[in-house]
This record gives C-alpha cells, sequence and structure tokens, in this order.
C-alpha cells in the first residue's frame, strides 16, 4: 500500500470522522475531505469553530473513512497543519458551494493539511487483527 491507496479511498468516500482532543475530552464530527494534485488530504473550517481552536492547541488527529458498504475502514493517525495559500482557498470556494459566503483573504476561512501520519485499512474479517494490519507512512 502507498499514500495513493490512502488518497483513493479517501476520495471515494470523502466524509470522515475527525477526533479531536478539547483538553481531557475527546471530540469528533464529520468532515468533508478535498483533495488537489499534491497527494495530501485537506479540509476547511471556520477560525471562530471549536475544531479550530482544538487543533491550534493539539494538531494531532484521528480520521475514520468508512466505506458505503461498511466492509473496509481506513483509520489515519497524524498531524494538521495550516496553509496559507491563496490558490487553493480560491479554487475551493470557486468550486465547494457551501464556501460561496467566504473570500480566499477572509482570516476566518482556514484550510488544513494533514501534514503527515499513518494510515491503516481493515475489514471486519481481521478487525481483532487491528495490531497486525500493515500501514502506510506518509
Amino acid at each position: 500500500m502507498t499514500i495513493k491507496d490512502v488518497i483513493a479511498f479517501a476520495k471515494e468516500n470523502p466524509v470522515c470522522g475527525v477526533a479531536t482532543i478539547d483538553g481531557d475530552q475527546p471530540r469528533v464530527r464529520a468532515f468533508l475531505s478535498v483533495f488537489f494534485e499534491d497527494d495530501r488530504i485537506y479540509f476547511t473550517t471556520g477560525a471562530v469553530k471549536n475544531v479550530f481552536k482544538q487543533l491550534s492547541g493539539n494538531p494531532k488527529v484521528e480520521l475514520l473513512y468508512l466505506a458505503r458498504d461498511f466492509r473496509k475502514m481506513m483509520r489515519v493517525t497524524g498531524a494538521f497543519e495550516m496553509v496559507d495559500d491563496r490558490q487553493k482557498k480560491q479554487r475551493l470556494i470557486e468550486e465547494k458551494e457551501y464556501l460561496k459566503g467566504f473570500t480566499a483573504d477572509d482570516p476566518e476561512f482556514v484550510l488544513l493539511r494533514l501534514s503527515h501520519g499513518r494510515a491503516r485499512f481493515w475489514t471486519l474479517q481481521d478487525n481483532l487483527k487491528e495490531g497486525d494490519t500493515p500501514f502506510v507512512e506518509f
């Protein structure tokens, strides 16, 4: 497996659970992944949201992608970094209807990238062998 397999699965199943930490309390919410040509997973959020405050304090995250038929899952452990790339932000604003209220220069519009991490795929058949499943480091 390679990062290309990770990106392909995330593209096929772009909605994922994103887990952060808020003090000593885990928090999880659904996010829609976005992609560019650089084989990384991106997300957008608002600077006023709690998730942004949590990530500012601790950029470590865990993502869970699930195939629509529930036969395959992918868990990604890593860290987010903020991306200050006006062209990427503008492209997203033009492509994604839910971002139409933002401008690329809006400080409330935050672009995040999973900078590095480790991804594991598993199925229900190997669910009890989690430690034995291979992973992709990126």
